[in-house]
C-alpha cells in the first residue's frame, strides 16, 4: 500500500511539474482600465477590416495616413503639436506565425523589454527596439490578422500611461 501511495504521489508531482513550470502570461483587460480612462475624454474607433475596436483620448487627432507613411498603416492619431503619436499597422506576411514565433524573431532582431500577454483575449507581445523612442504592441486578431500599434515617444512618462490605457482598450470588434 505504501509503495502504491508513493507511486501515485510521484506521478501526481510529475504531472503537476509542467503546470508549475509553464510561463504565466499576464492578462490585460479593458475592464481593469475602464475607470481610469473614464477620467479622460475619449472616443472609440473601429478597424472593420481587421475586426478591432479601441479607445483613443480626444486630444489626439484622427489623421489620414499620408503618402510618406507605410502602406500598411491603418490608423494614425497625433497630438496637434506632433509631440506624441499612436499608429496602427496591418502586418503582412505573418500567416501561420504564432506569437511564440514572433517572440523568437523579436529576440533575434534585437528587440528589448519583450513581454507576452493576452489583450482582451487576443494573443499579444509588447516590446521596444533600442534607439527608437517607441513602444510596440503586436497581436493576432480573431480573424488571424497581425496588427501592430506603435506609441511614440515611449520615454514620456505621461504619454506612457496614455499608451497603457489605449493598449488595454484594444479588443475584438463587438458584433
Amino acid at each position: 500500500m505504501k509503495k502504491l501511495l508513493a507511486t501515485l504521489v510521484a506521478l501526481a508531482l510529475l504531472l503537476a511539474l509542467p503546470c508549475a513550470l509553464a510561463e504565466q502570461v499576464p492578462a490585460i483587460n479593458w475592464s481593469d482600465a475602464e475607470s481610469a480612462a473614464a477620467e479622460i475624454p475619449g472616443s472609440w474607433y473601429t478597424f472593420e477590416d481587421v475586426a478591432l475596436q479601441f479607445w483613443i483620448p480626444d486630444v489626439f487627432e484622427n489623421l489620414e495616413p499620408s503618402e510618406d507613411d507605410p502602406a500598411e498603416m491603418i490608423g494614425k492619431f497625433e497630438l496637434s503639436d506632433g509631440s506624441a503619436g499612436i499608429y496602427a499597422q496591418y502586418l503582412n506576411g505573418y500567416d501561420g506565425l504564432t506569437i511564440d514565433d514572433a517572440v523568437s524573431q523579436l529576440e533575434t532582431n534585437g528587440a528589448t523589454e519583450i513581454e507576452r500577454c493576452t489583450l482582451n483575449g487576443l494573443d499579444a507581445v509588447s516590446f521596444s527596439i533600442p534607439d527608437v523612442d517607441a513602444g510596440y504592441v503586436v497581436f493576432v486578431t480573431q480573424s488571424g490578422n497581425y496588427v501592430q500599434f506603435i506609441f511614440m515617444p515611449a520615454s514620456d512618462e505621461g504619454f506612457a500611461s496614455v499608451a497603457q490605457l489605449v493598449t488595454a482598450s484594444i479588443m475584438p470588434e463587438e458584433a
